[in-house]
């Protein structure tokens, strides 16, 4: 067999062109990836205790494992993916369309049908600790408030370490890749970044006639 990294180089980052997207890099990119830092005011309890058993440490130390450069060039699925801003929004562009981009078939809309379907109907996260729509694998919007904002009930992604935040909303026809540096538990630009994810909804207002999935 081969290692899962490879099947994802071969079966979808190289038809696509994408240069960054994969689970962790390669030695000699290293210096190019940014340095992730602990920013904002230092967690208190009961969040710290909620972190550390998202993470099975602090957040000062999680993110200095972040940085270690074993760590980056592990394969960690669920942990080490490692991604441009605009890699991470043309994926989710991919899987807006329905599994085609840029002229290439990656996968069928039926597979992303299925992926998407709410499987938990906005139920307290016990990790995040706060309520949350999932799908398999991926986190879905919600009418009210949501990951990406107000009335996103058909947008569908997911939440990486704190700050990176990759979504798609068909009835939008955007997608959406938010990478940082920065890793906050409390910081006062917090109701920026929701914010942001509500400008963007109101920017870009639902199309009439939205194509779902290569339909």
């Amino acid at each position: 067999g081969k290692e899962l990294k490879d099947v994802l180089r071969e079966e979808i980052l190289e038809p696509l062109g994408f240069r960054w997207m994969g689970y962790g890099v390669a030695e000699a990119d290293l210096p190019l990836v940014g340095t992730a830092h602990a920013t904002g005011l230092p967690p208190v309890p009961p969040l710290s205790t909620a972190l550390t058993r998202a993470f099975g440490m602090s957040l000062d130390a999680v993110t200095h494992v972040s940085n270690d450069p074993r760590f980056l060039t592990a394969e960690i699925p669920s942990a080490n993916v490692v991604s441009t801003a605009d890699e991470l929004s043309r994926f989710f562009d991919l899987l807006r369309r329905g599994g085609e981009l840029d002229g290439t078939r990656i996968l069928e809309p039926r597979t992303i049908r299925r992926a998407i379907i709410e499987r938990s109907h906005h139920e307290v996260d016990l990790t995040l600790g706060a309520p949350l729509r999932h799908a398999s694998g991926f986190m879905l919007g919600a009418k009210a408030l949501g990951l990406y904002g107000p009335d996103t009930e058909s947008a569908f992604g997911h939440l990486g370490f704190t700050n990176v935040l990759g979504w798609a909303d068909p009835r939008r026809a955007t997608s959406v890749g938010l990478v940082t540096t920065g890793k906050p538990a409390l910081a006062p630009h917090l109701p920026d970044l929701w914010n942001l994810t509500r400008r963007i909804g109101l920017e870009a207002p639902k199309v009439e006639h939205p194509v779902l999935f290569g339909d």
